[in-house]
């Protein structure tokens, strides 16, 4: 309360050919900001303020907007500039919308003195203006930000007599934030449908509150229009299309007629909902009563429609922040913290003038809460395209072999003609009792012709999926992990072409050590300085704390990727504390960004080395951890294709436009993500999106019209996970094989 089917993201630029981070490497995107570290955040004036630019003092109606390149934007009502807890000057320091642009752990202001962000031409300051309500990453990969056209005829501003008038739809540049169209929505009532805005993976709901909190001139609950304020309704439309006419809940179905629709929440004196899909459930919170509310009710359902059920309460009287303040408009964060916690952020304040004289008390105060669970438990809205299969194997690293090299003598065999199958005896090279798979890196070496590379177990049929994809001119290198079936590996090429395998590991029943997905995150970063070093020079070996000392994980899942090597050579990674091996992950070439999974034991001090033959900047991400106190265990499934955006129109996670794939019930899933098509250089993300944000890291790094593929760990969060592309590509998934409890 203020007092007073083809992904096409062509608008999304991102100059970058890796994942970027911010420009400070401070700026850590190592987890979500949970909800103590938002109340450090935001308990001093200033955030965000910048040379010549007064920061965030005070605002509120918070509302944070996920980004496409991990960024965050939040939007406020009525926020005050300043860089000093008194706002009384200067005068003009307010604007009816303005924020932040998160990056990370770091802030920086939006918006400025006196001007609004959005609807500036049209506001008149006290009598017309528009206060930003929800809003998505639309279809066309644009963010799409509905906003409440409020007027007061008396000229006096949100005191007695201000009422909302319609909703308008801002369309923004994901990137520069620069202001597209701003528009009647297409439902331009003033039932405000995009009040709360949220999406699955078939529709986007918008939920409508008519915001009528200034009608009575009386001190408490009392001034809201009874006649509206106590219930929310719900709309929806096709996924991300933001600019058809929605359709709205009727109580037994969905219908084109706005005047049929009903509440599907009603309580108190006021109800606006905040809601929240988080893959399995439907979250709700709410402020009832709002500013003379006492409690936070946290309400859960299987369907956006309801039926909802209260699942928890946080009383926040003892919160209020003086005698005379009081909290309001509680609002639900669009992804979970780095503890899986949700994240409730309720505004704060007090009479025009006691918040003036003191910004702290204009500031939001943010709350952790449990994901309610569904009784009975409810499951993905989208079954797994694959058969959830029990795990029984466990990881034992191994310190890094060549197996074959045939570009030398005496090899098990030589250079692989085009469609001819070999054959390599695992059980000759040190295969333990109860393996199942195997952990290999392949690198393809002067092939013919571009195409590809199959590794399967001779004993299976041949699957029609490949693991490395060879590229004329190029050294093509890929980690896979493969079932050994009869202890017998099996490779086919497209075109002639010599093969080098080294082995990292081993899946097998008689290991204990299971799978620990982690928050990805960025270990180093040379460009930046991330990890103690800048490029790397031909020679050079960097030490790589890749767990803390004394962890008891033996192994870790990297990738690793060079960024603009001077020159052709190779990238090894191997446990600190042994000898240098004469192996390789990762075969740069002069001037192409190129990226490996890498499975690697690890060594002592919880340290990796890698070395480079050639200069190179080098980036390094975290995705998991094999550790013995984990209990995910791998099992492998016959290779096959998920998704094939050539042949499909998959769903996608409107946050940032990545396309959703369900997983069930797994924890992770080992596949192979390839992008092809390409209309320009870009890079994929694989990442738990139903629960975290967009973690600042890569997988496959691909350039226009080449295809490029690389391994990767997808890990569910809450029976779904996404792939990002930062640029137009088509995506093709395949599997290999799944880690379960």
């Amino acid at each position: 309360m203020a007092l007073a089917g083809l992904l096409v993201i062509a608008a999304v630029a991102i100059v970058s050919l890796t994942a970027p981070r911010a420009a400070n490497a401070a700026c850590s995107r190592n987890g979500t900001l949970n909800a103590a570290q938002l109340n450090s955040v935001f308990a001093s004036p200033g955030i965000g303020s910048r040379p010549g630019a007064e920061g965030f003092g005070g605002g509120d109606y918070q509302h944070a907007y996920p980004l496409p390149n991990g960024r965050v934007l939040w939007l406020f009502q009525d926020m005050y500039f300043s860089d000093d807890n008194n706002l009384n000057v200067p005068a003009n320091n307010a604007a009816h919308n303005a924020g932040l642009i998160q990056d990370g752990t770091c802030f920086s202001v939006l918006g400025s003195q006196g001007r609004d962000f959005i609807g500036d031409a049209l506001t008149v300051d006290s009598r017309r203006w528009f206060w930003p309500l929800d809003g998505e990453i639309g279809a066309d990969g644009n963010l799409w930000i509905f906003m409440v056209d409020m007027y007061n005829p008396n000229g006096t501003g949100a005191t007695l007599g201000a009422a909302p008038v319609g909703t308008w739809l801002a369309v923004l540049d994901p990137m520069t934030l620069d202001v597209l169209s701003f528009a009647p929505a297409p439902n331009s009532s003033a039932g405000l449908f995009g009040w709360s805005v949220v999406s699955n993976d078939q529709y986007s709901y918008l939920y409508g509150h008519c915001y009528r909190q200034f009608i009575h001139d009386v001190v408490g609950p009392g001034q809201f229009d009874s006649s509206c304020m106590p219930s929310s309704y719900v709309a929806r439309v096709p996924l991300g299309h933001f600019e058809v006419v929605p359709q709205y809940w009727n109580g037994s179905g969905w219908t084109s007629n706005a005047g049929n629709a009903v509440p599907v929440m009603t309580r108190g004196a006021a109800n606006p909902m905040s809601v929240q899909w988080f893959g399995n459930v439907f979250v709700s919170v709410t402020k009832a009563d709002d500013w003379w509310g006492s409690v936070i009710y946290i309400d859960k359902a299987a369907s956006p429609q309801g039926p909802w059920q209260t699942a928890q309460t946080i009383n926040v009287v003892g919160d209020r922040k003086c005698d005379v303040c009081g909290n309001y408009s509680a609002f639900l964060m669009p992804w979970l913290d780095s503890n899986g916690q949700m994240t409730i952020g309720l505004s704060n304040g007090a009479d025009f003038t006691v918040w003036l004289a003191n910004a702290a008390l204009y500031r939001p105060t943010f709350y952790s809460a449990s994901v309610p669970a569904l009784t009975p438990p409810a499951t993905a809205a989208s079954p797994p395209a694959f058969p959830v299969v029990q795990g029984t194997a466990g990881f034992v690293a191994v310190d890094p072999a060549r197996l074959v090299d045939t570009r030398i003598a005496g090899q098990p065999f030589g250079r692989l003609a085009a469609g001819a199958q070999v054959e390599l005896d695992l059980a000759a090279n040190g295969m333990p009792s109860g393996a199942t798979a195997v952990a290999l890196n392949i690198t393809a070496v002067g092939p013919a012709a571009n195409g590809w590379v199959r590794a399967y177990p001779c004993s299976a049929t041949e699957p029609s999926t490949s693991n490395v994809n060879p590229l004329v001119g190029q050294i093509t290198t890929n980690a896979v992990i493969v079932s050994v079936g009869d202890g017998r590996l099996c490779l086919r090429s497209l075109s002639d072409v010599d093969l080098v395998i080294d082995l990292n590991g081993w899946l097998t029943i008689n290991s204990t050590v299971g799978l620990r997905p982690v928050s990805a995150h960025r270990l180093v970063d040379t460009r930046l300085g991330l990890g103690g070093s800048t490029r790397l020079q031909p020679g050079q070996t960097l030490e790589v704390q890749a767990v803390p000392g004394g962890s008891s994980a033996t192994a870790v899942a990297l990738n690793v990727t060079a960024v603009d090597p001077s020159a052709t050579g190779f990238i090894t990674a191997w446990p600190c504390g042994i000898d240098h091996p004469f192996v390789s992950n990762l075969n740069p070439q002069q001037g192409v960004t190129k990226p490996n999974f890498v499975n690697v034991r690890v060594g002592g001090g919880g340290k990796v080395c890698i070395f480079t033959t050639v200069e190179t900047d080098l980036i390094v991400d975290l995705s998991a951890e094999y550790r013995p106190d984990a209990s995910a265990r791998y099992a492998s499934l016959p290779p096959q294709r998920l998704l094939d955006t050539r042949a499909q129109d998959p769903p996608r996670h409107q946050s940032n436009l990545s396309y959703v794939l369900a997983m069930d019930s797994i924890v992770a899933a080992q596949v192979n993500l390839t992008a092809t098509e390409a209309t320009e250089a870009g890079y994929l993300t694989g990442y738990p999106c139903m629960t975290d944000q967009w973690p600042g890291t890569s997988n496959v790094n691909y350039a226009a019209d080449l295809a490029s593929a690389n391994a990767a760990l997808l890990t569910n969060s809450r029976g779904y996970s996404c792939v990002f592309p930062s640029r137009t590509t088509q995506l093709v998934v395949d599997l290999f094989g799944v880690w379960t409890n």
